[in-house]
């Protein structure tokens, strides 16, 4: 029988990044947050109940203030990337959803972060809510973001501007009119990085339910 997968969140992953953290910010209390995340009510939880769980647990044993608890955030994720290099690392997906979570009311501070976070585990789904609340603010991010140096940060400019993202928030007015999204597709359709052109292919999916002529023609012109 095969292996649930919210075990992918073991004792020693999660050891390993306490140990990380307290890299980054010698104040954290490793051995608090490990007793906060293992529960009694932990095996109880399934996959994305153990995500949230986890990033709440994060977020009470740090800073008080959401500005420094995301500093810290940001400074374990960047200590991941300089030790193990840019990543789809689905076994850190606590770090997007602690931004999304706590984050939302601070866009100035949090979609950066989520920039940095994104190239170790993959920000798609944390930046949903902000694409809802901040329309004329994230439009022109995300196209900025389709420039990008990072692989990781250009695929986040496509994949979490899919009107349909699968277990994604909903964008609606993205369902409606996915005109803002089409100049991002544009720029990354000859991507040298595969899994950015993959995610545009899957943008063009999404975007032929709802608008077939038009995905129909951007495939033809392509």
């Amino acid at each position: 029988m095969a292996e649930p997968l919210k075990n992918i969140f073991s004792r020693p992953l999660l050891e390993g990044f306490a140990h990380t953290v307290h890299a980054a910010w010698k104040p954290f209390d490793q051995k608090d947050f490990l007793h906060r995340v293992f529960d009694a009510g932990w095996e109880q939880r399934e996959l994305k109940q153990r995500m949230r769980h986890i990033a709440v647990s994060l977020r009470a044993a740090l800073p008080a203030t959401y500005p420094a608890a995301l500093e810290v955030v940001v400074k374990t994720t960047e200590k991941l990337l300089a030790e193990r290099g840019e990543s789809m690392a689905f076994d850190h997906c606590f770090l997007p959803d602690f931004v999304e979570v706590f984050g939302t009311e601070d866009p100035d501070r949090s979609v950066p972060a989520l920039a940095i976070i994104t190239r170790w585990c993959s920000a798609e789904f944390a930046i949903r809510p902000f694409l809802l609340q901040y329309p004329e603010r994230m439009y022109p991010q995300m196209l900025a973001w389709s420039a990008h140096d990072s692989e990781m940060v250009r695929r986040l400019a496509s994949e979490g501007f899919r009107p349909r993202l699968p277990w994604g928030m909903g964008i609606p007015a993205l369902k409606r009119d996915p005109s803002p999204i089409l100049p991002v597709l544009e720029k990354l359709k000859t991507d040298p990085s595969e899994t950015v052109r993959r995610s545009v292919a899957n943008n063009l999916n999404d975007i032929s339910k709802d608008h077939p002529a038009l995905a129909l023609d951007m495939a033809r012109r392509w």
